[in-house]
């Protein structure tokens, strides 16, 4: 009797398996399938901020590369229709100018599955306006030398004024974002506010002791080593020479580490301090804030079940904010939250010597130009190749005497 059950059960499995390996096959003919239907709806929450006039409502299948994409009013809900059965990425984003200001508006849900008809969703949108400062290209994949070794000595980040007025970078903080590497496993925190703030690993500041002003379509560069890296000591297959940067990240560990003309940045919080300020190569998030109050660097928390330190940001101090991924389907794991970036930005490598930078919005008479902030770098972003600082005619400011 017993061997007659486990016959059956084999014999079903099989069955079973063979069904689900063809369904698994026919999903990528979708013109075969039959189509489903999802309800989206969403949650508003504005604080302050002018409610949009209609909101765009973004759905991407990353597997099967398919998109759909409409428009719904911010007080209804819209039926999103020939949806084929997967995994799905919502973004509900949108724009409003009022009062002199612009006001972004993000929301998204990663790792929906959509498999029954009429699947409804909600999507919490949140508000903020368009910062002044921006980044407005993230060098961090590095480079190969001529023997095909890895270089990354050559990582940068460029920040732009992006607005009509003077802004100074006195203070300004560039913070590495916990967790470095997207992951389906993210950190949880015990604090009862934890979604107020996001979480630094790393924090360097431009120092307190002068002012230093940044005209609108002027950009400062940070560098992790200011150097020119087509040196032969170093990598002359490097895309840059970083010599004019106005600030690197200085830790000098051997002899071909030199003091650059760069102003050194100060090391504000760095728990386990090693030869150099790498980031990830496969893409980290970063933010740039001021600090309501000095940095102190004992003042860490951790998350459940790790000893990893970090330092709290107020989301509400954020300038600007990005993303970054391996690839595009890593967009699932998202670390950000939406309000400050809901989408990410990849050079899709590791080592290939390409940057994200902004699109151009508009260029304006005098030829400085407006770069694309909406707060989703799916969007604002593309991959460059190869890096260029200052690119589309972006000035140095007056106080960098060595440019």
């Amino acid at each position: 009797m017993k061997n007659s059950i486990k016959i059956l059960y084999i014999s079903v499995l099989v069955m079973f398996i063979a069904t689900s390996c063809e369904q698994f096959k026919d999903i990528s003919k979708i013109g075969e399938m039959e189509s489903l239907s999802a309800k989206i709806s969403v949650t508003l929450n504005l604080g302050l901020a002018p409610t949009p006039d209609q909101l765009t409502v973004k759905m991407v299948n990353y597997a099967e590369r398919y998109e759909l994409t409409t428009t719904m009013a911010p007080d209804g809900t819209v039926i999103m229709s020939d949806v084929i059965p997967g995994v799905y990425t919502i973004t509900i984003t949108s724009e409003k100018n009022q009062g002199g200001f612009t006001y972004n508006y993000s929301g998204n849900v990663v790792n929906t599955d959509i498999v029954t008809n009429n699947k409804q969703i909600n999507v919490e949108v949140g508000a903020s306006k368009s910062g002044a400062l921006v980044f407005k290209e993230v060098y961090y994949c590095g480079s190969r030398t001529p023997k095909n070794s890895s270089y990354f000595r050559d990582q940068f980040y460029e920040i732009y004024n992006n607005s009509e007025v003077v802004q100074n970078v006195r203070g300004l903080a560039l913070a590495l974002l916990h967790p470095q590497k997207a992951t389906a496993n993210l950190p949880v925190w015990s604090e009862p506010d934890a979604d107020d703030f996001v979480y630094a690993l790393q924090i360097w500041q431009v120092p307190d002791d002068m002012d230093y002003p940044l005209n609108p379509g002027e950009s400062i560069i940070i560098a992790q080593m200011a150097d020119d890296h087509n040196k032969e000591n170093l990598n002359p297959n490097s895309p840059v020479n970083l010599i004019t940067a106005e600030f690197e990240t200085f830790v000098k560990t051997s002899s071909f580490v030199q003091d650059n003309p760069a102003i050194n940045m100060t090391m504000a919080f760095w728990p386990r301090p090693s030869n150099q300020w790498l980031t990830t190569v496969f893409g980290g998030v970063f933010a740039i804030y001021f600090p309501t109050e000095p940095i102190d660097p004992s003042k860490t928390v951790q998350p459940i079940g790790s000893s990893t330190q970090c330092i709290r940001i107020p989301i509400i101090n954020v300038v600007d904010a990005i993303e970054n991924i391996d690839d595009e389907n890593k967009i699932q794991l998202k670390r950000l939250p939406a309000i400050l970036d809901a989408g990410a930005a990849t050079v899709g490598g590791t080592y290939v010597a390409k940057s994200v930078a902004r699109k151009v919005r508009e260029t304006k008479e005098d030829g400085r130009v407006i770069l694309y902030d909406t707060n989703n770098s799916t969007e604002d972003f593309e991959a460059m190749d190869p890096p260029v600082i200052r690119r589309y005619g972006a000035k140095a400011p007056s106080w960098n005497t060595w440019k």
